[in-house]
Formats: structure tokens, sequence, C-alpha cells
């Protein structure tokens, strides 16, 4: 899967215990239209037989193992870190790409140099995408079904590892727009995403991403954003566990971002006051279009345009 005269992709996939789901994303890996790829495995210290079996169905994937669980975004920062390509796609373990979806992202790339991240749009199976959706820049990004231009990692950095699972893309999005670069979402580049139940636990969902909105809070937002910030996105999450009868995850979030706050003040470095305003009039934007294309005739597949919340399986 070499060509000398187009830029190499890699395609990270951080996977733990999923051996089933693993095989088909790397099948669809192979089965790109794009012909330089390569495929880097970060196996976080499964106990089931994914990394034997990788390597006897796949002796090209380069396959990395981890001593213990790191985590969706120190899983990542490895996976990212072991990746030769000019370009990275991350892709969930879960998820499998069309065909033709990394030629889609390498073209954006090579037509926007001011791109930092291609987004795909995530479907169901069995689901056609619609046709001609334009492109748009939008505020963040789904860290296990985007491409990303690798020299943006030098100046922007890496994810960080403390978020553990969730919301660590928040925070990289930030520092993608104070960098320079945008995060485009393309409708025309699909991951396909069947939902597993290996790994899924709502009540972690709630207390990591409630704590990690407050430690990007904290850690990234100018001065007179701090207090306001948290204290909103403290109610959100409130809210949304009292919706879901759980307020105790949400509320174990706040004390446990709160207890930190010392920690995440030390190491704060915030973003510019142009790239807040940037972000949250993307935010603003990109909840318009979604009010619009809900109500729009065909709710299937036009919802299907706004990227999927982060799928954070490995934690």
């Amino acid at each position: 899967m070499t060509s000398p005269m187009r830029p190499l992709i890699s395609v990270a996939i951080l996977t733990w215990n999923r051996c089933h789901h693993v095989i088909k994303a790397i099948q669809s890996v192979l089965a790109q239209t794009y012909p330089n790829v390569e495929i880097v495995v970060v196996d976080s210290a499964s106990s089931d037989d994914t990394v034997a079996t990788i390597l006897a169905k796949f002796p090209s994937v380069k396959v990395v193992r981890l001593h213990r669980n790191l985590g969706c975004p120190g899983g990542r920062n490895v996976a990212l870190a072991n990746c030769r390509g000019e370009f990275i796609f991350a892709l969930d373990d879960d998820g499998w790409l069309a065909p033709n979806t990394l030629e889609i992202c390498i073209d954006r790339f090579m037509k926007q140099p001011t791109v930092g991240v291609v987004c795909c749009r995530i479907l169901p199976p069995g689901v056609a995408p619609m046709a001609d959706v334009p492109d748009r820049t939008h505020y963040t990004f789904s860290g296990g079904a985007s491409a990303i231009r690798k020299t943006l990692l030098d100046r922007a950095g890496y994810y960080t590892a403390d978020y553990f699972r969730q919301g660590e893309e928040t925070d990289l999005s930030l520092r993608i727009y104070d960098a320079g670069y945008t995060v485009l979402h393309c409708p025309d580049a699909v991951m396909y995403h069947e939902v597993s139940s290996i790994n899924r636990h709502p009540e972690l969902f709630l207390f990591y991403g409630c704590r990690n909105d407050l430690y990007t809070i904290v850690r990234r937002y100018p001065w007179p954003w701090i207090l306001p910030g948290f204290v909103q996105k403290s109610i959100s999450w409130i809210v949304l566990g009292l919706q879901r009868g759980a307020f105790i995850y949400t509320f174990a979030g706040i004390c446990a971002a709160a207890v930190q706050s010392p920690r995440l003040l030390f190491q704060r470095k915030p973003v510019s006051m142009r790239t807040m305003q940037t972000i949250f009039s993307l935010r603003w934007h990109a909840r318009h279009h979604c009010r619009e294309v809900v109500s729009g005739p065909n709710q299937e597949n036009s919802t299907s345009m706004a990227p999927e919340q982060p799928n954070h399986h490995a934690a």
C-alpha cells in the first residue's frame, strides 16, 4: 500500500477488548481507494485475543501493546506518536470507513492548507449519505472519526492525557483554532458506526463529561470567562444528571474539578479572546444549523450531518 507520488496517511486505531470490531475496522482501511496508507493499532492491554488475531491476519499492521489502559487521550497520543504519515486518520475500533473516505480527506487537506482536522459524517449501518451537502467549518470534532494534519500537533500539541475519556477533543479544538487552523466537517467523508455494548458505561459518561468540560474551562478559558463558564457548564450537567436520574455522577464530576482546580490553574495555557469568540460563534451557527436540518423533510439522513459525540470506548 505505497505510492511515492501521494502523501502517506496513517490510520491510528485504539482498541481494548474488541477483537471482532477492530478486525472489521482494519479491513475497511485495507479496502480504501487511496493507495498510500499505513495502519497503526494501539492495544490498551486487552485481555482477549485482539493482538494475536491482528498479527496473524494482518502482518503489515503495526501493533503497539500498552502495559495498561491509558484511556482514550493517552492511548491516542501513543498512536499518533507512532504514525509516520503526513496526515493521520484516528478511527474508532467499532467503526469502519466508506471506501473513498481517506481519498476525500486528503483532497480537503491538499486544497485547504489552513484545515487542521477533517471530521467525517458518522452514519449507522445501512443509512445512505445525502448527496450534495456542503462542507462547513465546525467548532469541534469526533476523535475517532477524523483526520489530522500532523504538523498541527507540533503547534497545538497532543491530547491532554488526564481526561482519560471524553472531552479531550473540545480542549484540543480550542488549541487548534488558537494555532491558526480550522476544523472542517466533510459530509462526503463517511465513517459507519454500529454502537457496541462493550465498554459502555452511562454513569462514566456523566462523570467524565462534566469533570472534563470543567477542566477545559479552567485550563483554557481567558480569565473573564472562567467563572461564568464554570457555573453555566455545571448547571447544564446538573440538569442532564437529574433528567437521567444520575445526579450523583455529575455532582461528583463538579467536585472532582473543584478539587483539582489549583493544579489546573497552575497548568493554565489559555487561548485568546479572539479564539473564544470564534468558537462560540461556530457553536451558535452549528446549533442553528442542526435545528434547521431536524425540521427538514428527511430527518434520518439530515441529522447525521452533525458530528457524533466522541466515542470513548477504550476507558
